[in-house]
């Protein structure tokens, strides 16, 4: 798909580009080109299945964060029972595993949310982050005020993904928060759910910004044949 986008400096210029979401994206930054189609094939089949095993979980602590404690037994119960209507495997568990990032959510990082500021889950995208002659889709789960009182777009971060997928995902959610937001790497907020962890992203990271780069031209090439 590609979109029509308004040049921020004029008023004039318009833009055709592919439109990507982030979570395929950065899932072809690390391998190679030639691989692309058939993981592009791989990742559309199974995107869906994967990202709504933990959707319930992911609702549930922003509704959490914005409601408050008051709230908890009645959006867990809601969490728990959407969670047993989740497609999943014969050894998997989508009841438990949601409820158990839950607890995680509430006990290890509610406590450092001061303020909920935004829900950004089904925030509309009009038009997206210009990167590199594509389009980037994505954006954070919400915006909340720290306990040292910043400003934080946090990533609910639920699974273990290899490190390389892990980083292209928030180098590219990066420079959509810098290009939406006017915010930095420092101002994302990676909460692993399964381990109770701050993922470290302190700043963008020069090599993996590059890998994106030239992940971004191959697509395009890939898509323009």
């Amino acid at each position: 798909m590609t979109q029509q986008i308004r040049d921020n400096r004029t008023a004039t210029v318009r833009v055709t580009a592919p439109e990507i979401h982030i979570y395929p994206f950065s899932k072809l930054v690390g391998a190679l080109p030639p691989r692309w189609e058939r993981l592009l094939r791989e990742i559309q089949e199974k995107e869906q299945l994967i990202y709504r095993y933990y959707q319930p979980v992911r609702e549930a602590a922003v509704r959490l964060a914005a409601q408050g404690l008051h709230r908890r037994d009645a959006i867990f119960a809601e969490m728990s029972h959407r969670a047993a209507d989740v497609i999943h495997g014969p050894r998997q568990n989508p009841v438990e595993d949601n409820q158990a990032r839950f607890a995680v959510f509430e006990n290890r990082f509610l406590p450092k949310i001061k303020e909920f500021k935004a829900n950004l889950l089904r925030a509309p995208q009009v038009h997206g982050t210009p990167f590199a002659g594509l389009i980037l889709k994505g954006l954070p789960h919400m915006i909340v005020v720290d306990n040292r009182g910043r400003d934080r777009y946090v990533y609910l971060y639920p699974s273990s993904w290899d490190d390389a997928d892990r980083d292209a995902y928030l180098e590219l959610l990066t420079i959509i928060v810098e290009s939406q937001f006017n915010a930095s790497a420092a101002d994302l907020w990676c909460m692993g759910l399964k381990d109770g962890q701050t993922v470290p992203w302190p700043k963008s990271k020069t090599r993996v910004r590059n890998a994106c780069y030239d992940a971004a031209r191959h697509y395009r090439r890939l898509i323009e044949k």
